[in-house]
């Protein structure tokens, strides 16, 4: 069992599995013990509990190994490290790489879940969540049972709410994944970060299908060096079962470049090149694309609410999964524009104004560059940008944010915190005055983009009336466009009424 998580479909500790560890790991070497059987494992010692296995990771805040001690002061009865360690006689296991080892046992301690189900990796630099979910909704109109476990959330054959769960600790992940097996899901889609990658957390795991969306320059604080995130993701194409299908970009190089490295079967997608599956537009601008998608001599209309080139790329992933389980391509369209957009993935915010507001969260610069460059083609005004503070700082150090926004944008505000709070500072008053001033100037033929926390919606907790409000966080820069557009732009029957 896993400790800290009171999920009620887990399994209690008495009724815990174990897992010998010689058998699941045949490269392991044991010091003062002939064996070492896990029924609990932690990474982190102050998670450690009396019984549980600590394995010492040498990556992350601290080197695992220099926190042995701790582990075994909390009653650690094993410990699974990369090297010689003082144990004060508590059975030591050497590995190779105790990230993928701990990984590895997190699976199979919750009975290895994956495996009853088709599991749909995707990763890429760009576009994975909005990949993920679009091919959700893709499947789920097939008929399928399907779980999603993504960025915005996780969700069940028959939850409606996306639950938070931190799926870079493997021990999450592998419970998430029991628990869309026990919920009867067939196939479960999940997004797959270069840090999950890095940490091993598909270890063990055969996918069924891989989706790459592309590979360019990004969290280069995490992994050193471009030629070391792309190894990292890579990695994918390990996890990718024997017969399982690698759905690659035709669009970039980098990600046809893997191709090869999978002996099984595979599928292309792109908007440029030649592929098995591509889409040629027929209308595109601020409020929606009309394209035709084309597939195995078939060709299908579909209309995207969502009018950048980079939303037609990932529908255009979605749909080659779809294919890949058989889904005929008139439901594979009726599904994707059932989806309509993805929250907080470049999503409309429509209170009546002329101008086009889309609301979107950038996990990358390459993400953000992508997404300005085809709202800079698509506007025939002003762009405009809004961006949390936060945010801008996490998509570039300095003045590259400030370089990039001033390439495609007309204006560019970055917004600090306290920008609604009851007593603002100078610097926030002066953000919401410039703010106000500038959304006031806009009309048709405009366009705002703005950088920010997906907006909660009603039934959310902080919303009025709820007992989780008092904690909520303070108000987001997407609702307070989003109020601003409200009362800016009041319903007709407001207007009449007055």
């Amino acid at each position: 069992m896993f400790e800290s998580i009171n999920d009620p479909w887990w399994i209690d500790s008495q009724d815990a599995p174990q897992v010998r560890l010689s058998d699941l790991l045949p490269e392991a070497r044991f010091v003062a013990c002939d064996e070492i059987v896990v029924s609990r494992c932690q990474s982190d010692p102050e998670r450690c509990g009396p019984g549980d296995v600590f394995f010492a990771q040498p990556t992350g805040p601290a080197d695992g190994h220099e926190l042995v001690a701790r582990a075994i002061a909390r009653g650690a009865a094993g410990i699974v490290a990369e090297r010689i360690v003082p144990t004060s006689g508590i059975p030591l296991c050497l590995v190779p790489d105790a990230a993928w080892a701990f990984a590895r046992t997190a699976h199979a301690l919750a009975g290895d879940p994956a495996g009853g189900m088709k599991l749909i990796a995707i990763t890429g630099t760009s576009g994975k969540t909005t990949t993920a979910w679009l091919t959700a909704a893709v499947l789920a109109e097939a008929g399928l049972r399907v779980g999603v476990l993504s960025d915005l959330g996780c969700l069940d054959a028959d939850a409606t709410a996306p639950e938070a769960a931190d799926l870079e600790r493997p021990e999450v992940l592998a419970r998430w994944l029991r628990r869309l097996a026990a919920g009867g899901c067939t196939h479960a889609v999940l997004e797959v970060s270069s840090r999950m990658l890095a940490g091993h957390v598909l270890a063990g795991i055969e996918c069924d299908t891989v989706v790459v969306t592309n590979l360019a320059k990004a969290h280069l604080e995490c992994h050193g060096t471009t030629e070391a995130y792309h190894a990292i993701k890579a990695r994918i194409i390990d996890s990718l079962a024997p017969n399982g299908c690698l759905v690659a970009n035709a669009d970039d190089e980098r990600v046809r470049r893997l191709i090869p490295r999978h002996p099984g079967p595979s599928m292309t997608a792109g908007l440029k090149q030649d592929a098995d599956l591509t889409a040629t537009p027929v209308e595109r601008g601020l409020f929606g694309q009309t394209v035709l998608l084309r597939a195995g001599g078939h060709v299908a209309p579909l209309s995207l609410a969502t009018p950048v080139a980079s939303f037609a790329r990932d529908a255009l992933f979605a749909a080659a999964v779809g294919l890949r389980y058989r889904v005929p391509l008139e439901r594979i369209t009726r599904g994707l524009e059932a989806a309509g957009t993805v929250a907080g993935r470049m999503e409309r915010i429509d209170r009546g104004q002329e101008m086009a507001v889309f609301l979107d969260r950038p996990t990358s610069g390459h993400a953000l560059a992508t997404t300005l460059a085809s709202l800079r083609r698509l506007a025939p005004g002003r762009l405009v940008m809004l961006a949390e503070e936060g945010i801008a700082a996490s998509l570039g150090e300095g003045c590259r944010f400030t370089i990039r926004a001033a390439r495609w944008c007309d204006e560019t505000i970055v917004v600090p915190g306290g920008v609604v709070d009851d007593q603002p500072g100078d610097e926030a008053a002066a953000a919401y005055a410039r703010l106000d001033s500038l959304l006031s100037s806009l009309g048709e033929g405009d366009c705002v983009l703005v950088l920010g926390d997906a907006l909660r919606r009603q039934g959310d907790p902080g919303d009025p009336g709820d007992p989780a409000a008092e904690a909520a966080p303070r108000l987001s820069l997407a609702a307070l466009v989003d109020g601003w557009l409200q009362l800016a732009h009041p319903p007709a029957w407001d207007r009449r009424a007055a």
